[in-house]
């Protein structure tokens, strides 16, 4: 059988229960006994914005950096038609309880910061905000 070279598309629909299940059991152990997985960050490509993993966590809780490239690769990219949706999902929308709460209490927070835009050599455009952090290439 051959191997389909074929890069998934990003996902659009059942993005949050998709965002919940990658990485289950593996990462950073935080000081409140919670496990860090992944750091998402987002950006725009046309009239869409995209939301993906960009810090990841291994078995053994150290931290990688995923490009976008990566993230499209695994399966781990989120697209959305709005720019607060994108942003909203990488701030922690897609988390459950407690989690979210504390996410979105966060994200209300650091609203009105000042947003950096970044542009790629392929000419896509990256944003950065306060502390978000946001590594690799398109």
């Amino acid at each position: 059988m051959k191997k389909s070279n074929k890069t998934p598309n990003p996902i659009k629909k059942g993005r949050k229960k998709h965002a919940r299940s990658i990485r289950k059991g593996v990462g950073n152990k935080l000081p409140s006994g919670n496990v860090e997985t992944h750091r998402m960050g987002w950006w725009t490509a046309g009239d869409k914005y995209h939301a993906a993993p960009t810090i990841t966590f291994d078995k053994k809780g150290k931290k990688k950096s995923q490009s976008y490239k990566q993230a499209l690769e695994a399966g781990e990219v989120y697209e959305f038609k709005k720019q607060k949706r994108a942003e909203k999902f990488a701030a922690g929308s897609w988390k459950k309880g407690k989690d979210k709460k504390d996410a979105m209490k966060a994200y209300r927070k650091n609203k009105g910061s000042k947003i950096k835009r970044f542009k790629t050599k392929s000419g896509k455009s990256i944003y950065k905000k306060n502390g978000s952090s946001f590594s690799g290439t398109l």
